[in-house]
């Protein structure tokens, strides 16, 4: 806009003269309105013509002025939100591919000041089977788990182990006529391998190597105390039921069968675990374990088998997983917090809502855990509710990295303002084809921040757990979001315009799909 001005006007006290456009001389030798009286006509007509352009280019930006007001009479909820990601391929691992060793130190380092809780499997999505020989009285090979754990120790972060997948002999995929194929050592990394669980005959080798692992990790240097167990339910989809087994039953241990339900296995390894913290002298009540880690999946429309009574903007919920979370708030052993799993996305790939609508998911899903009647479901409104893998899209790849990032950040304000707890990013580089994530890819050149990084940065510092959270009235909510402490507020402009915002007064311009914090 300046340079505009400079172009049109340029005003010379020693000459008394006006340049305009291009630096043609007018004199004037009487009052200002005599002056502009003077002025030739063509070229006020002009001057018009162009501040009318300019207006009305800034129109077609800026709607008008957008009031944010944030309420500090009484917080309405404390954060219980803190920063986490899984570790899930080998981006960080050198010397590995094409990674480069100075884009892995910025990742590291961008970890250090930004993620609170660092998870790693125990098995695939690069870390190798510890235990891939039954011949064998142990599990034997270490080093990748070994090293997911120094990594996660060198960034200062929480380890957390996920209790997932297992060596290949002791799982089995239940068939529809009732059987149990059995994998081969062939199949250790196939997709069978992913829908298979643990044979009810061999759940005793799982637990000796889940113990195994708990002896060897729960100790100096790397001191873990959180666990999840198993991974989106994988292997317990029955097909003969169209549902999963999630029951206490222990299956059929008379053979190689996959019959148990999971609440049994997550109950066994619960256990376990314990008794592992109090032979090794650390308090049982610091080991916190989680479950169940259901894909909270939506659908498009009611017509699927399983459609709830949920029904929102974005989709309908499978009745499934709410079945798998209620039955095991009842029968748990015990829990540290509940884990899940969700995406924007619908299950049948038919979004009917715009991405930021759909990423009301998470925090709807949060509210109907908390709906729960705690003397029935226990623990449904007190334990922390965490988020395995969380997948915010625009549901289709974009360069556009501030629309990718308005989209996560509004996802992750609705999740904090619900009282979600920690959300797990599925790696740093994004979801593949969906979106960009926290950082580029680590070769060479690459490690760099993206907006997503510095906005879940943001989030982790100013908005984390403990932080009292403030009512905030934004004028036009379908184009802005707020989310305000008592000393920052997070502003994310749901538009591709421009916007001007008055925060409490102060005013605020917000690019499009700009996410800004602001301090009160």
């Amino acid at each position: 806009m300046e340079r505009v001005w400079e172009t049109m006007l340029n005003f010379s006290a020693r000459n008394k003269a006006l340049y305009f456009l291009g630096g043609e001389r007018v004199f004037f030798s009487k009052p200002p309105l005599g002056r502009f009286i003077k002025v030739h006509f063509v070229i006020l007509t002009l001057i018009i013509l162009l501040l009318s352009s300019v207006l009305i280019y800034y129109s077609n930006i800026i709607s008008f002025l957008i009031s944010v007001n944030v309420d500090f009479s009484s917080p309405i909820t404390t954060s219980h939100f803190s920063s986490g990601m899984t570790l899930v391929d080998n981006t960080l691992n050198f010397p590995w591919g094409n990674n480069d060793l100075v884009a892995i130190k910025n990742v590291k380092s961008l970890i250090k000041k930004a993620i609170r809780y660092v998870d790693t499997p125990t098995m695939a999505w690069g870390v190798s089977d510890p235990w891939p020989d039954p011949s064998q009285p142990e599990p034997g090979d270490w080093s990748s788990l070994d090293d997911r754990l120094q990594l996660i120790k060198e960034t200062g972060a929480i380890p957390v182990i996920t209790l997932n997948e297992a060596p290949w002999w002791m799982k089995g995929e239940l068939q529809s006529d009732g059987t149990t194929r059995l994998l081969t050592q062939s199949e250790e990394w196939s997709d069978i391998a992913y829908s298979s669980r643990i044979l009810d005959n061999e759940m005793d080798a799982w637990l000796h190597l889940v113990q195994r692992i708990a002896e060897r990790y729960m100790v100096a240097p790397y001191n873990v105390r959180y666990f999840q167990v198993w991974n989106e339910l994988k292997g317990y989809y029955n097909p003969i039921t169209n549902a999963y087994d999630y029951t206490t039953s222990s299956g059929d241990r008379s053979g190689p069968n996959a019959r148990h339900g999971y609440t049994y296995m997550y109950n066994q390894v619960y256990h376990r675990l314990m008794q592992v913290a109090a032979s090794l002298g650390i308090p049982t009540n610091s080991i916190k374990i989680g479950g169940p880690y259901p894909v909270m999946d939506t659908w498009s429309s009611a017509n699927q088998s399983n459609p709830s009574n949920i029904a929102k903007e974005y989709g309908i919920y499978d009745q499934r997983p709410l079945d798998v979370v209620r039955y095991w708030l009842q029968h748990k052993a015990g829990a540290g917090f509940i884990t899940v799993d969700g995406s924007n996305t619908n299950k049948d790939s038919i979004n009917i809502a715009d991405p930021f609508a759909a990423s009301e998911k998470f925090a709807d899903v949060t509210k109907w855990v908390r709906s729960l009647n705690n003397t029935i479901y226990p623990g449904a409104a007190t334990l922390p509710i965490w988020w395995a893998e969380w997948y915010v899209s625009p549901y289709i790849h974009t360069t556009d990295n501030n629309y990718n990032n308005a989209i996560k950040s509004f996802a992750m304000i609705e999740l904090i303002k619900a009282g979600g707890a920690v959300p797990f990013l599925w790696g740093g580089i994004g979801e593949g084809t969906s979106s960009t994530g926290l950082w580029t890819a680590t070769t060479a050149r690459g490690g760099q921040p993206l907006p997503w990084y510095y906005s879940y940065k943001a989030f982790n510092h100013y908005f984390g757990s403990g932080t009292k959270i403030y009512k905030t009235t934004v004028f036009m909510p379908n184009s802005v979001e707020a989310l305000a402490s008592s000393t920052q507020v997070m502003l994310v402009n749901k538009t591709a315009h421009a916007l001007i915002i008055s925060v409490n007064r102060e005013i605020v311009w917000l690019d499009p799909y700009q996410v800004e914090v602001v301090s009160l």
